[in-house]
């Protein structure tokens, strides 16, 4: 028990970042406009954790986090047109095509870039889980249902990378994740409007 305490010491950025992680995606399947301030604290504390483990893209990806929590705020606030709520929608067959190919298209990009440049040791598999970060932030900001399917693939890709460097609190973290993210998709399903 004296371990569990010490690495608890040791890593309270992580175990801070991954509680707060915990209740932002809870809320956000709930639907509640309070996931994004949670979300802000889970960004804040991930920053130092990613960066001491050398995963740069999750770093930047944090930093892009920062800008969208704001987004996602005004957005599900007031996003549409007539300053009303944004209600769940779903993304046309070509929305989601185009969304596939940027996604193949930037992790190819950035996964060589930190391959090349960086100590990153899973170049890739970061890329991909930040970009996938990224395109589902996005689609979450806008209620759009496909953003749980997303975050679905990305976190079962997290929990493996973040294991495997000993991000261990991260690791069951992006798990839980993985399966609210399931949950999440049929909290959202009951309330979808077809645009």
């Amino acid at each position: 028990m004296t371990y569990v305490f010490e690495w608890i010491a040791k890593n309270y950025y992580e175990v801070i970042a991954s509680i707060a992680g915990f209740i932002g995606v809870w809320l956000t399947a709930r639907q509640n406009i309070w996931c994004w301030i949670i979300g802000l604290i889970n960004v804040i504390f991930s920053i130092f954790v990613f960066f001491n483990a050398q995963f740069y893209a999750a770093v930047i990806l944090q930093f892009f986090y920062l800008f969208i929590t704001i987004f996602g705020w005004y957005n599900w606030h007031k996003g549409n047109k007539d300053g009303t709520p944004l209600k769940v929608s779903k993304l046309k067959t070509k929305g989601f095509y185009i969304i596939i190919l940027i996604f193949i298209l930037c992790v190819s990009i950035a996964g060589y870039v930190l391959d090349r440049y960086t100590g990153d040791p899973f170049p890739y598999l970061d890329s991909f889980a930040t970009v996938g970060g990224i395109i589902s932030t996005f689609l979450s900001a806008r209620k759009i249902i496909e953003n749980w399917l997303f975050w679905i693939f990305i976190d079962a890709v997290a929990t493996g990378m973040y294991l495997s460097k000993g991000l261990y609190a991260f690791s069951i973290l992006y798990f839980i994740y993985c399966i609210m993210a399931f949950y999440g998709y049929f909290q959202w399903k009951k309330s979808i409007v077809k645009v």
